[in-house]
């Protein structure tokens, strides 16, 4: 067993990451804890320290896709506090990280069961309900709760329709993520 990989102090971080570098590469699967273990050099139990099962590792990478997210969320708001740069931001995450984008919304990271993954899902959309707020200034709070629900869906439906390659030329000429966050931005805020 190499040693090396476990004496370093953070065999958590070092199991994320790793997961994490093989979703990069093999979106379609969560590799097991044993996989990780192996692939670190440490025994097979030792994992189990931070993760006792596959669907605390698995709530563990969705937490930390989403703190990325809200993080990418925040800045593209920071720069322009707009719909269009929000939904941006979302889409270029999507593309850039499809094996964790599609672990943070899947059965096995239910938000109501984990309050740190209800905590930082939450924080990403409260992003966007504020950027809503913004852009809306004259709307009801009723409508801006419907609004804020309808940019999710917008955006995370184009964005996961990019991100899995499922819009073809046929369908849209331009799908970079500005141009599909411009059609979400205009379908949301009834604009151009």
């Amino acid at each position: 067993m190499n040693s090396t990989a476990y004496h370093h102090g953070d065999l958590r971080t070092a199991l994320l990451d790793a997961a994490e570098d093989d979703l990069r590469r093999t979106p379609d699967a969560v590799p097991s804890i044993r996989a990780l273990a192996a692939r670190l050099g440490v025994s097979a139990t030792a994992p189990h320290a931070h993760f006792r099962t596959k669907s605390d590792l698995m709530t563990a990478l969705a937490v930390r896709g989403f703190q990325r997210l809200a993080s990418e969320l925040e800045e593209a708001r920071h720069e322009t506090p707009d719909l269009t740069a929000l939904a941006e931001a979302y889409m270029t995450f999507a593309a850039e990280n499809l094996g964790v984008y599609r672990l943070m919304f899947a059965t096995g990271t239910r938000v109501e069961d984990d309050e740190r993954l209800r905590h930082v899902s939450r924080a990403a959309y409260d992003m966007l309900r504020d950027t809503v707020k913004e852009v809306l200034p004259a709307a009801t709070d009723v409508e801006r709760k419907e609004r804020t629900l309808a940019a999710w869906g917008v955006v995370h439906g184009l964005a996961s329709l990019a991100a899995e390659g499922r819009i073809s030329a046929d369908t849209l000429d331009d799908r970079s993520p500005r141009n599909l966050a411009r059609l979400a931005a205009a379908l949301i805020t009834g604009g151009p």
